[in-house]
């Protein structure tokens, strides 16, 4: 049998007597006053803040004043008004996604009334004005414009129209009565225009890059001393481009009743386009590119099925053209009189191997 060990016996009342003798420590971390510092303030940031632009919420309105203004919803005008005017530079207008709405007897949408600078329209809809839509243009010389991000459509004249120093970007103008972009002395970039009542797109000694102009009742494009790049231009009444002492490069041009390109004035250089299938009326004063002036240059261009003639320099006593480096494929692919200047054609249709070692040529098939 195993003997457990004998536990010690403490009594209860010496144990009491050893915690009464133990001294208590307070603690000594330092709590802080208790005191309110003060009655609340407000932490949020004010309205101003937040938005520091001035609102509009219903038209007509007139700015008169620098600054960045913006719609708040969609604004419907009543007949016989404007939408907005703006009496001032240094203004920037957002329509903030809405859609700015004209009636019948209605006049322009947004108009800069007088001769302004530092001026910015953006990011809305403005469609259904008796006159056009957005007017830089007939009210006054404004320049350094900004016109972005903007759908135009169904005005009673210009979709829009704008003068010196504009650049106009990333716009849709759609079936406006009469020229779907007006710009003189900018740039136009990244646009398309359709279905208007005359040109596309008319330019005045501008650069016109990445846009698109089709189903127009008039000609796509018209450039008068301007830069035309990158454009894609379709299913135009008239001409596809009008070119006046211009450069057009690097476009599609296609579909259009007559000309593809129309070299209307001298000192053109049109370069590296691609014609297809314009002169769909089958004019014989048309072609898919038209030359009806002196001292032009027409090089590197692909010209295909283009009714009466590919390349044709008109024959009125033009000279001095210079025709190289083109490829038409069609019927009576060129037709240029005397008096120009146009590399060796090669018309090689048998082993489609080129053996003119001449790097001017024009090639035909």
């Amino acid at each position: 049998m195993k003997i457990q060990p004998i536990q010690p016996f403490i009594p209860t009342t010496l144990v009491l007597v050893a915690l009464a003798t133990m001294s208590y420590q307070p603690s000594t971390l330092a709590q802080g006053s208790l005191t309110p510092p003060g009655a609340p303030a407000p932490t949020m940031k004010t309205l101003t803040q937040i938005e520091p632009r001035t609102p509009i919420s219903s038209v007509p309105v007139t700015i008169s004043s620098p600054g960045s203004y913006y719609l708040t919803t969609n604004l419907t005008v009543t007949s016989g008004n404007f939408g907005v005017i703006i009496n001032s530079g240094n203004v920037t207008l957002d329509l903030n996604g809405f859609v700015l709405q004209g009636v019948s007897g209605s006049y322009g949408g947004v108009i800069i009334n007088g001769t302004y600078t530092n001026i910015t329209v953006r990011n809305g809809t403005i469609t259904g004005w008796g006159e056009s839509g957005a007017n830089a243009f007939s009210y006054g010389t404004s320049c350094n414009l900004v016109f972005e991000h903007l759908t135009v459509s169904a005005n009673g004249s210009y979709g829009i129209a704008t003068s010196a120093g504009s650049v106009v970007r990333d716009c849709c103008s759609i079936s406006n009565a009469l020229m779907g972009i007006y710009c003189t002395g900018g740039l136009i970039s990244g646009c398309m225009s359709r279905n208007n009542g005359s040109y596309g797109i008319y330019a005045n000694d501008c650069m016109i890059r990445d846009c698109q102009a089709e189903s127009n009742i008039s000609s796509g494009i018209g450039a008068t001393y301007s830069t035309v790049r990158d454009c894609h231009v379709r299913n135009n009444a008239l001409d596809g481009i009008y070119a006046v002492g211009s450069t057009v490069s690097g476009c599609y041009v296609s579909g259009n009743t007559r000309d593809g390109i129309l070299v209307n004035g001298g000192d053109c250089q049109i370069i590296g386009n691609n014609c297809s299938s314009n002169n769909i009326s089958g004019n014989v004063n048309d072609a898919g590119i038209l030359i009806y002036h002196n001292d032009n240059r027409v090089e590197d261009n692909h010209v295909t099925g283009n009714g009466n003639s590919g390349i044709w320099v008109f024959n009125g006593g033009y000279h001095n053209n210079i025709i190289v480096k083109n490829t038409v494929i069609g019927t009576n692919n060129y037709s240029i009189p005397t008096g120009q200047i146009s590399g060796p054609l090669i018309t090689n249709t048998v082993s489609g191997v080129i053996t003119n070692s001449n790097p001017w040529a024009n090639f035909s098939f």
